[in-house]
C-alpha cells in the first residue's frame, strides 16, 4: 500500500467533488489518497500497529523462554530426585556396611585384639538422617493421582 500525501484539505475535496470515484480507484490500485488530517491519522495508526507487533514478539519471546525454563526446571528436578534416591540407597548401604562391621568383622577384630591389647578399634557411627525426597510434580516428572 502506497500512501499519497495531498498537501491540502481543499484538494482532496475538489477532487472528490470532480469524480467521486477517485478513492476508490485510488484503493484499487493500493494507493491511499491522504490529506494532512488524514495523513496524521494513518501514521498515529501505523506507529501503533508498530508498537503492538514489537509487544506481539517481546511476548512470544517470553512466552518461549518461560517453556524453556519449565522443561529445564522439570529436567533439574528429575536430577534432584534421583540423587535424593541415589543418597537413601547409600545411606542405607553404609548403614549394612556398619552393621555388618559392628557384628562381623569387629567380633574378629576383637578377639585379635585380646591377643594384642595395644590396638582398639573404635566403633564406626551409623547415619541416622534421610534425605529429604522431593514431592512437587514439576521436579520429578511424576503427576499426582489428583491431576
Amino acid at each position: 500500500m502506497v500512501i499519497a500525501f495531498i498537501p491540502s484539505e481543499s484538494l482532496v475535496s475538489s477532487a472528490l467533488e470532480a469524480d467521486p470515484t477517485i478513492m476508490e480507484f485510488a484503493f484499487g490500485k493500493r494507493v491511499a489518497l491522504a490529506s494532512p488530517v488524514t495523513l496524521w491519522s494513518v501514521l498515529k495508526t501505523v506507529a501503533f500497529s508498530w508498537q503492538q507487533d514489537v509487544l506481539t514478539e517481546d511476548a512470544k519471546a517470553l512466552f518461549d523462554l518461560s517453556r524453556e525454563l519449565y522443561t529445564r526446571l522439570s529436567t533439574l528436578g528429575e536430577h534432584v530426585d534421583k540423587l535424593g534416591r541415589t543418597i537413601t540407597t547409600s545411606v542405607r548401604d553404609y548403614n549394612r556396611l556398619v552393621g555388618t562391621l559392628e557384628s562381623r568383622v569387629l567380633v574378629s577384630a576383637r578377639k585379635l585384639g585380646e591377643l594384642d591389647e595395644a590396638t582398639v578399634l573404635a566403633p564406626a557411627s551409623s547415619i541416622e538422617d534421610v534425605p529429604r525426597e522431593v514431592t512437587a510434580h514439576e521436579l520429578t516428572g511424576r503427576v499426582s493421582a489428583d491431576r
